[in-house]
């Protein structure tokens, strides 16, 4: 008779117990969890190996420099005759406040790059000036921003690429990218059409890639979702992947033609797709 007192042995074998119900929901867990890795590890592999180099080549691209394709005479009247066709005009590195930018200028005297140049400062440097003047400080420190470029010239076409990464407080991490393609012999902005023209595209192929692009795009993403993923929602049938309407593209190492879809332009999100046009 133990007067209404748990004996130790009573103590042991609930423990036991308890140990016997965690292990075991613990290893179906596990299970659950090993299994929906294990059909993401299937879904990555699945995607086509060339799909996966585009992106990783394109990742690789940003080295905040400019790259002559075919020779550094290029003859244009420039702002500052002593720096380069695109060079950082603003730089800064605040690791209190996660910030690492540098942003580009395009350092040609004429009105239509001017513009362009206000264009970007309003886009990407003005956020800068934003987070740096929020007084609440605990808001800063959950800021990363990150904004880096690359420019080619190719057989007199100037592409800039600027690329930022935007991650505040609890909102999801963006990606927003934003290109700019000028032809320095006539001074005027090039649409992709312009581009494909010059370079002997056909674009009922090039229309073609894209909406294959897209449609593989969505299909990963619905094997994504399908185990729990959050992904961004494409419509192939959005008229935002016509040639005529695809705003984001520019020339590459060797004239390489890169179309890009940046969701993280008008969206919290940080996917994209990429077209690419050898």
């Amino acid at each position: 008779m133990n007067n209404g007192k748990i004996d130790i042995r009573t103590v042991i074998i609930i423990g036991v117990i308890v140990i016997c119900i965690f292990s075991i929901v613990y290893g179906v867990y596990y299970q659950i969890e090993s299994a929906k890795q294990k059909q993401l590890n299937e879904i990555i592999q699945e995607t086509q190996p060339e799909e996966q180099i585009k992106t990783i080549e394109f990742d690789d691209l940003f080295d905040s420099n400019i790259n002559y394709q075919d020779n550094d005479n290029v003859l244009v009247n420039k702002l500052d005759q002593y720096e380069e066709l695109v060079y950082t005009i603003y730089e800064l590195e605040d690791t209190a406040y996660g910030i690492n930018v540098k942003i580009p200028t395009i350092n040609i005297n004429n009105e239509k790059i001017i513009n362009i140049n206000k264009e970007i400062a309003s886009i990407f440097q003005d956020k800068v000036n934003e987070i740096l003047a929020n007084t609440d400080e605990e808001a800063k420190k959950q800021v990363i921003y990150n904004v880096e470029y690359t420019a080619y010239v190719n057989e007199n076409i100037l592409s800039l690429v600027i690329r930022a990464t935007l991650k505040e407080g609890t909102n999801i991490q963006r990606v927003i990218i934003q290109t700019y393609t000028y032809n320095l012999s006539t001074n005027e902005e090039m649409t992709l059409n312009n581009i494909l023209n010059i370079k002997g595209k056909n674009k009922t192929e090039v229309q073609t890639k894209i909406i294959d692009t897209i449609q593989e795009a969505i299909d990963n993403s619905g094997n994504l979702s399908a185990l729990g993923y959050n992904t961004y929602n494409r419509n192939v049938n959005d008229s935002m992947y016509l040639i005529e309407n695809s705003n984001n593209y520019f020339l590459g190492p060797d004239g390489t033609i890169y179309i890009i879809y940046a969701y993280g332009n008008a969206s919290y999100s940080s996917e994209k797709d990429i077209v690419v046009i050898n």
